[in-house]
């Protein structure tokens, strides 16, 4: 109880402080001022804030500054409840996976929904993070339905800046950074270390002692201090009848792991034109080139590679380590990728080109058109290049690969909108007809007998490789309907409809119906409220129906190969077997929600709850050999998820001088699965399986029971018949059953702002607290003997090798070429997932405006940031972060061979004209 009392206190002390500081601030107070009615666009639809009954969080381009990265979807992290952000790696250009409110699905996508200026987009765009006014993350049924079949794993709706009808503006920002390589608390022994390691394996052969010193740094040689060039020109201007905006950035970026490059050039022009006063133009163009070359040294191969093997000679010259190779090398893999990356490499290229032909018409000052026309292009070229003086052109005498893919997209949209004013009350409604489809196709060939540094085919070529290649397409059609009726601005109510049609079915499936409904209440105006230091109170609920669209174009179909020969004829091989009753998976979301502003809108607290279940769950379902087809699609089974939400921020200070701002969220959510295909286990991908009862994420591995004190031996759970569980030492029959999650208990972030005068400081701490991730590095680096020329990781501390009867230790004895099985999958090697990450921290300095003003210039200032700069955590691998992303689907939580991200500081100049 003393507990409880103390968290009270300090509640109400940091309300009362709220309080104080909210009644004795001068009525010019410019959060009193502001106006709560800001219109804002969620969805489809346009509507005051006041009224807004969805679950949104919405995101300002402030909030975006702190991130010098080329992706969008890396700069969400923290910014807002319920979303997690899964990086994609360390490596230059790199691009995360945003998942909204947790996992909802087994085999299904997991991804967040992109919208860019009202279009739906295949895929997470590729934008300058410069051009993005603002971002909402929209989160239930009633902000998402609209969408329909694609909205289950909700929406990240983009919009891009405009211009304006004042005096132009010219901005400039020039930003450089450093990446320094960052591999937690992942470490590898050196020579020194791994000879007594190695001389202290029972039966291990003798050695020579030369070999006890630090000997070759394989991590050191093969990483970098990499370095960021983000450089952005734009212009926004207009008149009355005009508005534009106009953009170029420059992004380049080196790796912290040598040979790995990346380079963009963006370009974007937004422009309204008002025609007629009913009349307005909206065209949109972004244009973005980026390329890449990658003669990256081998990560996964910089840890393995023993410190006793040096890849050069006396006189720095790289060795050529093949079988013929007669030096000494204690390597197992007998191999020095260093050698062939003299030649070989892989380069790459990709344009991307958005274009909207957008307009609007008035017919009134309460109904207007609205239409949106968009294509999405996508062109991305590989080339990949082996030398034939390289060792592992040496069977094919070089070769050389090109592959390349096409994407279009076409999305339209034709949309009427009524918006009026009946006295106290207002209807807000929308119709809209909507068309999109998505074409694909890839193409990959090659030859061997190349001529060395040869970038064309027919250079000498001997033979080819056999071509391969793929195309897919796509269509939706849908009628969209949505009305929204609110009193007296006191209560809401709106729903909305949409009856969608896609060819990823079949004929009497490709048809359904989402909906949404959701109620509204401002309770500070109602009379009997008076509660005078809450400006503003409301509660919202919402439910509705969404869907979830599989991967695959025709799982409906029954698909063959053209992939075999008989008799010197070409055959076709049956490989999927069709379901014509295969449909999309429907969830059912419910929400329940409450926004609070206090103390002359000081304080801002909005607390979520979400209840949805997923039926119908998409799954791909591996058939018996003896059907003759290998796999089927299927909708079977459901799942449960459900969670809390939490979002305040607080000024603290606000005076002419001083601001100071807090902000804090925090999300818990809880998945099950509730049934499956006749109620069976479904075994997935990364040791993951799907039982009822059971966590979506779960780990399906034996159950490590650790080590023998008196022999050393491992131990691994067995559960009898009976249902007793006992101990065995043997790992074929020890028992596979469920032994953690990869879902986290909650998430969340701090966040700060203080402005001193003209300097500024903002900072974000992210943290997850529970879930596990597994380790498979340990497999190979924390074996027990069972590799021993693989180079093995330093023990953490707090770990111990069992040495001598007795001794209660987290390691068994180590053997040379164990063959126990200890070092194989079990949850040994499942840890906990927790950190905490700072994940930004800002300082600069505005210049003030009389010396801008003398300077000829609107503004400027000077900043220095860092971004990833220490975490906090157990994991005894790279980042347990990047370990929940490995694979980047709904079953993650395997950290293999992890590109890590770099530490990144940062110096930036913004100033305009």
């Amino acid at each position: 109880m003393k507990k409880q009392r103390n968290l009270t206190t300090s509640v109400c002390f940091f309300l009362m402080t709220g309080f104080i500081a909210a009644q004795t601030t001068k009525k010019t107070d410019s959060l009193e001022e502001k106006k709560i009615d800001d219109i804002v666009i969620i969805g489809y639809k346009t509507q005051k804030k006041s009224s807004l009954t969805a679950a949104v969080s919405i995101i300002s381009d402030k909030k975006l500054q702190d991130s010098n990265t080329s992706s969008v979807s890396g700069m969400l992290q923290g910014k807002a409840a319920g979303i997690q952000i899964l990086p994609g790696g360390g490596s230059a250009g790199s691009v995360a996976t945003v998942k909204i409110r947790g996992t909802s699905t087994i085999n299904g996508p997991s991804a967040a929904l992109w919208v860019v200026d009202g279009v739906v987009m295949p895929y997470t765009p590729n934008l300058d993070p410069n051009q993005i006014e603002s971002i909402n993350i929209l989160k239930d049924a009633a902000s998402t339905a609209l969408y329909g079949s694609r909205a289950a794993n909700g929406i990240v709706q983009v919009f891009t800046k405009s211009g304006n009808s004042g005096k132009g503006t010219l901005n400039v920002s020039l930003n450089n950074s450093f990446n320094v390589f960052n591999n937690g608390r992942f470490k590898l022994m050196n020579g020194t270390q791994l000879y007594d390691y190695f001389t202290s394996l029972k039966g291990a052969p003798e050695i020579p002692s030369t070999l006890r010193n630090d000997g070759y740094n394989w991590l050191k040689d093969g990483t970098q201090t990499g370095v960021v060039q983000n450089y952005t020109v734009d212009f926004r201007g207009g008149s009355s009848n005009s508005k534009t905006y106009i953009s170029g950035n420059y992004y380049n970026e080196t790796g912290t792991i040598k040979g790995d490059e990346y380079n963009r050039l963006s370009f974007r022009i937004n422009h309204e034109q008002t025609i007629r006063p009913w009349l307005i133009l909206k065209p949109k163009i972004s244009l973005a080139y980026t390329s890449g070359k990658d003669t990256q040294t081998s990560l996964y191969e910089m840890y393995l590679n023993m410190p006793w093997d040096n890849p050069r000679d006396a006189n720095g010259n790289l060795i050529r380590v093949d079988e013929d190779y007669t030096g000494d090398w204690y390597g197992r893999d007998h191999n020095s990728y260093l050698y062939d990356l003299q030649w070989n490499y892989g380069k790459s290229n990709q344009l991307d080109l958005i274009g909207n032909l957008d307009a609007e018409i008035r017919f009134t000052d309460y109904l207007k058109f609205i239409t949106t026309n968009n294509v999405t292009y996508r062109n991305f070229d590989k080339t990949e290049y082996v030398d034939p003086r390289s060792i592992a052109g040496t069977s094919n005498k070089g070769e050389l690969t090109e592959s390349y893919q096409k994407t279009i997209n076409k999305f339209f949209n034709q949309m009427l909108r009524f918006d009026k004013d009946f006295g106290n009350h207002n209807i807000n409604a929308l119709a809209a007809y909507e068309y999109t489809d998505k074409y694909y196709k890839e193409s990959k060939a090659g030859v061997y007998g190349v001529v060395s540094d040869t970038e064309i085919f027919n250079t000498g070529a001997t033979t080819g490789k056999t071509p391969t290649g793929r195309k897919l397409d796509r269509a939706y059609n849908a009628f969209l309907f949505n009305a929204e009726y609110v009193y007296d601005k006191k209560y809401f109510i709106q729903g909305s409809l949409r009856s969608e049609s896609s060819s990823a079915f079949g004929s009497t499936k490709r048809n359904s119906l989402f909906y949404a409904y959701s109620v509204g209440w401002n309770i500070h105006k109602e009379n009997f409220f008076k509660v005078k230091p809450v400006n503003e109170w409301k509660l919202r609920a919402s439910r509705g129906l969404v869907g979830n669209t599989p991967y695959p174009d025709y799982g409906w179909q029954d698909l063959y190969g053209l992939t075999q020969k008989y008799n010197g004829q070409i055959g076709a091989t049956w490989y999927q077997l069709g379901n014509s009753k295969l449909t999309w998976e429907s969830i059912y979301q419910n929400n329940i929600g409450t926004d609070i502003r206090a103390f002359n809108n000081r304080l801002t607290l909005n607390i979520d709850y979400f209840n949805n279940k997923t039926k119908d769950l998409l799954m791909l379902v591996p058939l018996p050999s003896l059907t003759g087809v290998d796999r089927q699609y299927l909708n079977i089974g459901d799942v449960k998820n459900k969670g809390w939400e939490f979002n305040v921020n607080y000024s603290i200070i606000r005076t002419k001088d001083i601001s100071w701002d807090l902000g804090f969220n925090i999300s818990t959510y809880k998945n099950s699965v509730l049934s499956t295909r006749n109620n069976s286990t479904q075994v997935l991908n990364n040791y993951h399986v799907a039982i009822p009862g059971y966590d979506v994420n779960s780990f399906y591995m034996r159950k490590w029971l650790g080590v023998n004190s008196d022999n050393g031996e491992g131990q691994w759970e067995v559960i009898n018949p009976d249902g007793s569980r006992s101990a065995t030492s043997k790992y074929n029959l020890a028992t596979v059953q469920v032994v953690g999650s990869s879902t986290p208990d909650y998430y969340g972030s701090v966040s700060t702002n203080l402005n001193i005068k003209n300097f500024y400081l903002a900072a974000n701490l992210y943290f997850s607290q529970g879930g596990q991730v597994y380790n498979s590095y340990r497999e190979l680096f924390d074996s027990d003997g069972a590799y021993p020329y693989y180079n093995q990781m330093v023990l953490n501390n707090g770990w111990t090798r069992w040495e001598k009867p007795g001794d209660i230790a987290t390691h068994p004895a180590a053997v040379f070429n164990n063959n126990t099985l200890t070092n194989k999958p079990s949850s040994r090697y499942l840890e906990d997932a927790s950190f905490i990450k700072l994940r930004s921290l800002r300082i600069g300095y505005n210049l003030p405006a009389s010396l801008a003003e003398k300077m000829k210039i609107r503004s400027a200032n000077i900043y220095i940031m860092g971004e990833n700069l220490f975490t906090i955590t157990k994991f005894s691998g790279v980042d347990p972060e990047i370990g929940n992303a490995d694979t980047q689907n709904t079953y993650s939580g395997n950290a293999g061979a992890i590109y890590p991200i770099p530490r990144r500081f940062s110096l930036g100049l913004n100033f305009s004209f």
